[in-house]
C-alpha cells in the first residue's frame, strides 16, 4: 500500500518523476499558496495523474483501491518556484516605508485636511456663513489648492443639521441644474417645465425648514458655470421667508470666478455674495507641517522618512500648492519602494520633480526672430503678472465691487494694471507677432506698429501670466522689415 501511494504521488508531481531542484522549486503550504497574490492555484488534472502512473491494477482489490487514490484531495504543500515564492514574501510600498494608508493620495479626503491658516479661515467663514443663514457664500483658489477638500470638510460638519447637495457637474444647463436638485431630494420632475420644477424645489424648501433643516448648495468648479446658469442660481436665492433664506449657496472656483462675478450681467448676484474666502499657497513651516501631518494619518510611525532637506526640495519645487506636493511625495516614495531606499533625501526629491517637469518633454520652440531695438512708444504697457498676483489682484476687485468701490463697467486686469510697477529692465517679452501695420510718425517719418499675444509660459525669467495679454510697440520701419506675422517673437525692454 505505501509503495502505492509513492507511486502516485511521483506520478503527480510537477516534475513527472524528474529530478528535484531545490534551487528552482520550494515547497509551500497549500493555504499560503492559495492567498498568494503572485501565483495562482493550478489543479493538476487526476486523469493525467493516472495515465503516468506506472500502476496498473489487475485485481478487484487494486481496482478499488485505484479508485479510491484518484479521488485524493491535492496534498498540503506543493512545489512552487523559488522566485514566486520570494515575490509573495515581498513588502507592499506601503508596508515598506512603515504606513497602513497612502498618505499622499488623490481624492480630497476631509481627514487629511491640514489646516493652514488661510484653510482654517476659509472654512470658519464658510460655517459661520452657513450658520447665520448669509445665503450666498463664494470660495476663490487657485487650482490644487484644496477647494474641495475643504468643501468636504465643509460638509462633514454640517451634515448633522442640514440637508445638502453637491454638484460638480457644472457643464449644464438651468433646466439640468434643477433636475439635477430634484433627483438629489428625491422629486419626481419628469416631464415639468422650468416653472413647475421651481414650483417643486420651492416646496421642498419649505418642508426642510418646517423640519427644522438648513438646505445648503454646494456647487464646486463653478467658474465652468454659463452666465444664464448663474442667474439661475440668483434666482434660487429668492425661496425665502420674511425671517430667513430658505437656501444657502456656496459656490467655489478657481480666479476665473471672480472674474466673472464682476461683470455688469452679473451685479445681482455679485451684490449677494455675502462671504467671500481664499486659500493661499503653504509656507515652507507649512509645507513641513502638512507633510508631517498627512503622514500620521496614514498611520506613520515617526521613524525618519523624508530628511529635513527633502522636505525642504518639495516646498520649494511644488510652490506650496497641496496637490503637487502630494504628487512629489507620492512619487518620492514609489521611487525609494524600488530601490528599497528606506530614507528619502533631496537629491531623490529633486530627481522626481524634475520627471515632472513636462517643458523638459515639449517640443523645442521655433527659432524666434530677436529685434534689435524697441522703441516703445506712449501706448499702454504690457504687464507680467504671477499667478499669485493675478489672484491676489482680482479677489482685491472683487472685494472693491462688493463694497460699491468699484464702477461695474470696469475690467478686474486693466483696474489692479494701473497701479502696477513697469515691468525691471532686461525683461524679455515673448508671444507671436499677431499684426504689423505700417503708418506715419508725428515727425512724417514711416514706421510700424505691431501687435504682439503674449505666451502663457516662462520664457527667459517672464512670469506665468494667468491669460493671454495683448499689447503694442511702435518700431522703426526698417526694424519691422524681417518680422512676419504669425512668426514667435521676443521683445526686450531695457533700462539705461
Amino acid at each position: 500500500m505505501p509503495a502505492l501511494k509513492d507511486e502516485y504521488s511521483a506520478a503527480a508531481s510537477p516534475l513527472s518523476g524528474d529530478s528535484f531542484d531545490e534551487d528552482l522549486f520550494t515547497l509551500v503550504p497549500h493555504d499560503e499558496y492559495l492567498r498568494s497574490d503572485y501565483v495562482k492555484p493550478v489543479e493538476l488534472p487526476l486523469q493525467s495523474a493516472k495515465k503516468q502512473s506506472r500502476f496498473k491494477p489487475e485485481s478487484a482489490d487494486e481496482i478499488e483501491l485505484a479508485a479510491e487514490i484518484t479521488s485524493v484531495k491535492m496534498p498540503s504543500l506543493r512545489q512552487v518556484p523559488v522566485e514566486h515564492a520570494k515575490r509573495a514574501a515581498q513588502p507592499t510600498l506601503l508596508s515598506f516605508h512603515g504606513l497602513k494608508q497612502q498618505p499622499f493620495d488623490v481624492t480630497p479626503d476631509p481627514s487629511y485636511l491640514y489646516f493652514s491658516p488661510s484653510h482654517r479661515e476659509a472654512l470658519t467663514s464658510l460655517s459661520d456663513g452657513i450658520e447665520n443663514f448669509r445665503g450666498f457664500m463664494a470660495l476663490v483658489a487657485e487650482p490644487g489648492m484644496g477647494k474641495t477638500t475643504v468643501l468636504n470638510k465643509l460638509m462633514d460638519e454640517i451634515g448633522g443639521s442640514a440637508r445638502v447637495v453637491f454638484l460638480f457637474q457644472t457643464q449644464c444647463t438651468s433646466n439640468e441644474l434643477l433636475a439635477f436638485l430634484l433627483n438629489e431630494l428625491e422629486v419626481d420632475h419628469g416631464g415639468k417645465d422650468i416653472v413647475a420644477m421651481h414650483r417643486a424645489l420651492n416646496r421642498v424648501l419649505l418642508e426642510e425648514m418646517l423640519a427644522g433643516r438648513r438646505f445648503v448648495l454646494v456647487v464646486d468648479e463653478a467658474q465652468n458655470l454659463q452666465d444664464s446658469v448663474l442667474e439661475t442660481i440668483r434666482l434660487l436665492s429668492d425661496f425665502e421667508t420674511t425671517h430667513s433664506k430658505l437656501i444657502q449657496i456656496v459656490l467655489a472656483g478657481q480666479p476665473q470666478l471672480a472674474e466673472t462675478l464682476l461683470r455688469p450681467s452679473l451685479a445681482q448676484l455679485r451684490q449677494r455674495i455675502s462671504v467671500l474666502s481664499s486659500l493661499k499657497a503653504l509656507t515652507l513651516e507649512e509645507t513641513r507641517a502638512y507633510v508631517e501631518h498627512r503622514l500620521r494619518e496614514a498611520g506613520w510611525g515617526g521613524r525618519l522618512l523624508f530628511t529635513p532637506e527633502a522636505v525642504d526640495a518639495i516646498a520649494e519645487a511644488s510652490g506650496g500648492v497641496p496637490r503637487t506636493i502630494n504628487n512629489l511625495g507620492f512619487n518620492a516614495l514609489r521611487k525609494a519602494y524600488t530601490r528599497r531606499q528606506e530614507v528619502i533625501d533631496a537629491n531623490l526629491v529633486r530627481e522626481i520633480a524634475g520627471n515632472l517637469n513636462l517643458e523638459s518633454l515639449a517640443r523645442p520652440a521655433e527659432p524666434v526672430a530677436v529685434a534689435p531695438a524697441v522703441v516703445v512708444a506712449p501706448a499702454p504697457e504690457p504687464t507680467s503678472f504671477t499667478e499669485d498676483s493675478v489672484t491676489e489682484r482680482v479677489l482685491q476687485a472683487l472685494s472693491a465691487a462688493f463694497a460699491g468701490e468699484l464702477r461695474s463697467h470696469a475690467d478686474p486686469i486693466t483696474a489692479a494694471s494701473e497701479s502696477a510697477p513697469a515691468p525691471e529692465s532686461g525683461t524679455v517679452l515673448a508671444g507671436k507677432l499677431n499684426q504689423k501695420v505700417r503708418c506715419q510718425s508725428w515727425s512724417e517719418k514711416h514706421e510700424s506698429r505691431i501687435e504682439i499675444n503674449l505666451d502663457r509660459g516662462p520664457i527667459s525669467g517672464t512670469p506665468i501670466a494667468e491669460r493671454y495679454y495683448a499689447c503694442h510697440f511702435y518700431i522703426r520701419d526698417e526694424e519691422a522689415s524681417n518680422l512676419k506675422v504669425g512668426k514667435p517673437i521676443r521683445i526686450r525692454i531695457e533700462q539705461d
